[in-house]
């Protein structure tokens, strides 16, 4: 009986670390990510999402958006390991990011690449990376100067999704740098409520847990 509610114990621990979570405001990165036009270009697109050319990091669906972003984070100006441009002469193109499983979504952190940038950007939700609808349209980033830059922060109304497509207009931004170019410098999202994103190590509790019932349930079943 004491193995029962020991491993009871541990069960019940990795669900409470899931529910710690789950009320969302949590920053997330992408996990991926596909180029549907103006490219391949430059750099790739996992340089604008594996925090490689930010000042500070953040541990994607366990830091705090609104903390993450309080302190200021920066984005590099250069642009080898760090940076994704589009083909040369072209003023739009569309990449679409994929989060690894369905979340609730409320903002968007863009560092808008200080060179070539966005001009304008609209935003598409999915579930099933087939199915698009608009999330969020008409969306004017920051001209940054050619310095380290800081991030715009997007909100919109909570939705569903696993897949967001980001559609470039406009590139080069109204200072443009180097290149005619759509530049993106790193994305993160934030989660809205109702979001469950386990922490790191949860799973492992949980399938040990779950594991060291069945043990105890067989166990009483011989006897």
């Amino acid at each position: 009986m004491l193995k029962l509610r020991t491993t009871a114990a541990s069960v019940a621990l990795a669900l409470l670390s899931v529910t710690s979570v789950a009320q969302g405001q949590q920053i997330v990165s992408a996990v991926g990510g596909v180029i549907n036009s103006g490219g391949p270009g430059f750099g790739t697109l996992t340089e604008t999402f594996d925090q490689s050319g930010l000042s500070a990091n953040y541990v994607s669906g366990v830091t705090n958006f609104a903390a993450f972003l309080a302190g200021g984070p920066t984005h590099t100006p250069l642009f080898a390991g760090f940076e994704w441009f589009s083909n040369v002469g072209i003023s739009s193109a569309s990449v679409t990011y994929d989060l690894g499983s369905v979340l609730n979504i409320k903002s968007l952190a863009l560092w808008n690449e200080e060179s070539s940038g966005i001009g304008l950007l609209d935003l598409f939700a999915s579930v099933d990376g087939v199915n698009f609808a608009a999330l969020a349209l008409g969306l004017v980033p920051n001209d940054n100067p050619r310095t380290d830059y800081g991030a715009d922060v997007f909100s919109f109304a909570t939705t569903s999704l696993q897949y967001v497509r980001f559609d470039m207009d406009r590139c080069p931004q109204p200072n443009p740098g180097t290149q005619q170019s759509c530049a993106i410098g790193e994305v993160a999202f934030e989660t809205g409520a109702g979001s469950v994103v386990p922490e790191p190590g949860t799973y492992a509790l949980m399938l040990a847990g779950l594991a060291g019932l069945g043990i105890v349930a067989r166990r009483r079943r011989a006897a």
